[in-house]
């Protein structure tokens, strides 16, 4: 069962966050949420999109803009 997890309030002093669009600070707290004790998770789009953001009729197009920024700025990795 996955704990609980804390932001913590100096996240958004980070300047390589407030870079990113709302979209994608709002999908990295998700990211933080749905992640292991050791910070991993499913990078499944389709996946991704139903736990993040079920209800927003955006396409995944936004969400896969989305997840490219924050891997841009170093945020998060996707690996096999």
């Amino acid at each position: 069962m996955p704990r609980i997890r804390t932001i913590k309030p100096e996240m958004f002093e980070s300047e390589r966050l407030g870079r990113c669009t709302p979209l994608a600070r709002l999908t990295f707290v998700g990211l933080i949420a749905l992640a292991d004790d050791e910070g991993r998770g499913r990078g499944s789009l389709d996946w991704l999109k139903g736990r993040l953001h079920p209800y927003d009729a955006k396409s995944k197009r936004n969400l896969f803009k989305a997840i490219n920024e924050l891997a841009k700025t170093g945020l998060v990795k996707f690996y096999q």
